[in-house]
């Protein structure tokens, strides 16, 4: 008796063992769990222009930027040439502007007599201490490159923030 009654348990068991999940458990299965390489999610979504100059050693780092902007909901667009800053100015409609820090007096120069209203986000190459606290009295948000994306896009986030309350990312002296 107690053979055939554990044979019966053994196969309701097999048999229900396809639908029983314990709680969480969808989440454990392969290929259906959270992807955590695209959990970032923008908190304002933004219209980015990123300025990427072949010549400057940050061009590979603001191109590959792109992708990780798409995935978190904003709106990049990529330019590589200085005389090509003002016309995607005037076509498109951009919060922000990512550049080097060094080119950050040409993107606003070209956006000199235009009615673009954006902010700028610079970008650090490996700075050193004293260059990234000068850059830190010159504006409330910078990034570096190489480095992580999610903090790239906390300062795009910190610096749509600071949009929203009417501020920029240049610091007033």
């Amino acid at each position: 008796m107690r053979l055939v009654a554990a044979a019966v348990a053994v196969s309701l068991v097999a048999a229900a063992a396809d639908r029983a999940e314990s709680c969480g458990d969808k989440f454990l299965r392969v290929g259906r769990g959270a992807r955590y390489q695209r959990g970032y999610a923008a908190i304002r979504a933004a219209c980015i222009l990123i300025y990427a100059d072949p010549r400057s050693p940050l061009a590979g780092a603001l191109r590959e930027l792109e992708p990780a902007l798409k995935r978190a909901g904003h709106s990049p667009r990529v330019v590589e040439s200085p005389g090509a800053v003002g016309p995607a100015l005037v076509t498109g409609h951009y919060n922000v502007v990512i550049a080097p820090v060094e080119d950050v007096g040409l993107v606003q120069a070209q956006a000199q007599g235009l009615a673009a209203r954006f902010d700028v986000l610079p970008v650090l190459h490996r700075p050193s201490a004293s260059a990234r606290t000068a850059a830190e009295h010159d504006y409330h948000c910078v990034a570096e490159a190489p480095g992580r994306k999610g903090d790239v896009l906390a300062s795009i986030d910190d610096v749509m923030e600071r949009l929203a309350k009417g501020g920029q990312n240049r610091k007033e002296r």
